[in-house]
């Protein structure tokens, strides 16, 4: 085919072959590669393809209760509550520029957002807690957050391709639901970036624009939250004098095997099924 078809064929789509394409960001990008999408107002973005493979995964949010013993979890909130933590963070440079409250306290623990680089843990303890509540994915960052009274983060993403996922496990004792700080997990469609990566949803870009809570969870002492990282969620505000703490753990199941064995499954918080589980 001649450059000339080649552009007469593009045209009929309404894509300019020379059009210089801006990239969605892609966090930990996979080797997928890229695929084309045009957005409602009539220009393009290239989204990792990787984003196009498997099923409907705005609902890949699971908890699960009673996995790590409750005098371990008050030893656990111990230890963090003695480390150094760093005030005024915030998720991005945006949230920070439109931020209504001050930003919560972070301590980075390991890894990275940025590169996919093989680590050990290296706190005893927080590898004990992995060991738990590994859903069976490769590590790729691991840090802790606290909440003051009065705190919230901002809605956001935590990855931009697929086979990304978050693990979430609350350390605070004796959490209570009038306390606060509940995670809300919304629709991928609050901005076109997110629809773009969400075209195997119903909320891609020709799909609902509808935006709604999907599920909450309040930070039980204890609960560990697994999610799909392209889902948006955000930490609500916490209402009393408590300090919610949380230990984030990111990861990916890309170069994992579909099937790989447990140790032991009684302790598995989520019974031994696939990450994707069932809604």
């Amino acid at each position: 085919m001649t450059d000339n078809k080649k552009s007469n064929v593009a045209s009929a789509f309404g894509y300019d072959p020379n059009q210089k394409l801006p990239k969605t960001p892609k966090l930990n990008q996979s080797e997928s590669g890229d695929v084309m999408v045009k957005t409602p107002d009539g220009k393009f973005s290239a989204i990792d393809a990787g984003n196009m493979i498997g099923k409907d995964w705005h609902r890949t949010i699971r908890a699960s209760d009673g996995t790590i013993d409750e005098r371990d979890i008050k030893k656990y909130y111990n230890i963090a509550m003695n480390l150094d933590w760093q005030d005024g963070w915030y998720s991005s440079e945006e949230m920070k520029s439109q931020a209504k409250t001050s930003g919560y306290k972070h301590i980075h623990l390991g890894g990275s957002d940025t590169e996919r680089v093989e680590y050990e843990i290296e706190q005893d303890w927080v590898k004990e807690i992995w060991d738990q509540v590994n859903p069976g994915m490769k590590l790729l960052r691991h840090y802790l957050n606290g909440h003051d009274k009065g705190q919230s983060g901002g809605i956001h993403i935590d990855g931009w391709t697929n086979n990304q996922y978050t693990v979430i496990v609350y350390l605070t004792p004796d959490w209570q639901p009038e306390d606060g700080g509940s995670i809300e997990f919304w629709t991928p469609n609050l901005n076109d970036e997110m629809r773009a990566i969400a075209v195997n949803t119903p909320y891609g870009l020709t799909g609902s624009d509808a935006k709604n809570i999907v599920k909450s969870y309040w930070p039980r002492a204890g609960r560990v939250v697994l999610f799909d990282g392209r889902i948006p969620h955000v930490a609500r505000s916490v209402e009393t004098d408590k300090f919610r703490v949380s230990l984030v753990f990111k990861g990916t199941t890309d170069g994992m095997k579909k099937e790989e064995p447990k140790k032991d499954t009684s302790k598995d918080p989520f019974k031994g099924t696939s990450i994707e589980g069932k809604d």
